[in-house]
């Protein structure tokens, strides 16, 4: 099983802030797995050279990219299909009946043959008004899969190079999200 590190944090609201005082968990992350890296270790399991390997890893970055800059989605998944993540276009954006109001106001201000309006309509939603993100995914199985396969275990941050465990911690049993739900019940911490 697993050791998933985590730290609790508090949280006080400042004084026009919403919510109340409590405290909340954090996962530590213990490192980043690169592209790099990432190549050996396919190297090592499947006999291709690193080189290969590195080559494969950095056509499956391009081709994420331009999958997505042609809106689609790319899901990996396991060999039996479970799927895994999935990275996706998304995009944010609206316009409201105040924002139109305030903006003709300000263009009627400055030059009086533009009329009011109080009323938005669809061509408002210009692609200037448009902000274009990406989104991502991790596939239901196999998050509840990770959340049965994992321990948690409570740290303390001393410092940027120092993680010390709470060795004494009653808290650290397995099987238990952050939040203390069973990965059964669809609750995952």
């Amino acid at each position: 099983m697993s050791k998933v590190k985590y730290r609790v944090r508090e949280f006080t609201p400042k004084a026009n802030q919403a919510g109340s005082h409590s405290f909340f968990a954090e996962v530590v992350v213990n490192n980043e797995l690169d592209n790099n890296e990432l190549a050996k270790r396919i190297a090592a399991r499947t006999g291709f050279k690193s080189y290969e390997c590195q080559a494969i890893v950095a056509a499956i970055c391009e081709i994420i990219q331009e999958e997505v800059l042609e809106s689609n989605r790319i899901s990996l998944a396991t060999e039996d299909g479970t799927k895994m993540l999935s990275v996706y276009p998304k995009v944010n954006g609206s316009v409201s009946d105040l924002d139109i109001e305030r903006e003709t106001t300000a263009a009627h201000a400055e030059d009086v043959s533009v009329p009011v309006r109080t009323k938005a309509v669809e061509s408002d939603l210009t692609p200037d008004r448009l902000k274009f993100v990406l989104g991502a995914t991790v596939g239901v199985k196999f998050s509840k899969q990770f959340a049965m396969h994992k321990q948690a275990q409570k740290v303390r941050i001393v410092s940027t190079d120092t993680v010390i465990a709470n060795d004494d911690d009653p808290t650290q049993q397995g099987n238990q999200g952050g939040n203390g739900g069973n990965p059964d019940d669809g609750i995952l911490g």
